[in-house]
């Protein structure tokens, strides 16, 4: 199993050279892909634009893959989108990876609604024929592209059954939150064999990289409780649509989160996280203390997932704190 990267907002962000310095390190501890969020800066964060970071990160590193975890086929036209990709992908010598999805907080910060089951169908069947420079009616206007770029991989970002099944029906891979446990990934992977069977592809050769929040310190409880308002946002956006895969015993209390959910208090300290039950923290993260982590992430690997995406957290310190452990602990065991 690849360790990879999920790299998003900071709470103050570094000059830029310290920033690549990071991208850096990860590449040479053997992290990989290395992949960066899209979304806008309205909220309590700062953030960069996508584009540029990905161009940077590309011209920054040599092997590891670099792209989006996730866009959303809103904020940018998709022939923007296409093109954009397709010119970093250009600049790092065909290491990278579209990442996209229904959208979610940058959609919301701008009014926006996140996009439906068919408009992804959609999206995905036009960017694909966009990467492959072959014609297509969007919006009812037909496009063509002058790229060829049918090797640059799209990767669908699913939680729930029926997204999951298209990615195994037209995506060239799958980002999925849904959860780190054996029985979310058994329902996953069953969910996406749904999608893979409709295709008349094989079943399992859809690539699957699961992506969980990281963190850990020598007190348990501590670092449990002070990462539960990193869960707030991941939860909240699994369980928009349905309560997939919850045991009934955590049923209550998943609803109790989800029904009382702010949508606008989403900061480094918010009363939605004293909602987050361990169930909600253990289903999207690795929280512990490191032979916590060295354990679930053995356990993780074991499920045959392809690749682990590490959620970072908002200090570049902790960043570095972090890649450091799995550098040293996780890659020589797992990767």
């Amino acid at each position: 199993m690849k360790i990879g990267l999920h790299i998003g907002p900071l709470k103050e962000f570094p000059p830029i050279d310290e920033f690549m310095d990071f991208v850096r390190r990860a590449e040479d501890m053997g992290f990989d892909p290395l992949l960066f969020s899209d979304t806008v800066s309205l909220s309590h964060f700062r953030i960069l634009d996508l584009l540029p970071v990905m161009t940077l990160a590309a011209q920054a590193t040599r092997t590891a893959a670099v792209g989006a975890c996730v866009t959303n086929p809103v904020t940018r036209h998709l022939s923007v989108t296409a093109n954009a990709f397709a010119t970093v992908d250009h600049i790092a010598g065909g290491r990278t990876v579209l990442g996209i999805g229904s959208g979610d907080t940058a959609l919301y910060l701008l009014g926006k609604k996140f996009v439906n089951l068919a408009g992804m169908r959609e999206t995905l069947t036009v960017l694909r024929a966009l990467l492959d420079g072959e014609p297509v009616i969007y919006e009812g206007q037909e496009l063509c592209s002058n790229w060829r770029k049918s090797d640059l991989p799209i990767f669908l970002a699913a939680d729930g059954p029926k997204m999951l099944a298209l990615g195994g029906e037209l995506a060239d891979g799958l980002i999925v939150g849904a959860g780190l446990s054996p029985e979310v990934i058994d329902w996953v992977r069953g969910c996406v064999a749904e999608g893979e069977a409709r295709a008349g592809r094989g079943q399992g050769t859809t690539p699957i990289w699961v992506d969980g929040i990281v963190n850990f310190g020598p007190d348990r409880e501590a670092v449990r409780n002070a990462t539960r308002p990193r869960m707030c946002t991941r939860a909240n956006h699994n369980f928009r649509v349905a309560y997939n895969a919850v045991p009934e015993g955590h049923l209550a209390g998943v609803k109790n989160f989800r029904e009382n959910y702010n949508e606008s208090d989403v900061g480094f300290k918010n009363k939605n996280a004293e909602r987050v039950t361990d169930y909600l923290l253990d289903r999207f993260g690795i929280v512990g203390t490191e032979s916590d982590i060295i354990e679930r992430f053995e356990e993780v690997a074991g499920q045959g997932v392809e690749s682990f995406l590490v959620a970072m957290p908002f200090v570049l310190e902790e960043r570095f704190r972090i890649i450091d452990l799995l550098a040293r602990e996780v890659i020589p065991r797992v990767g």
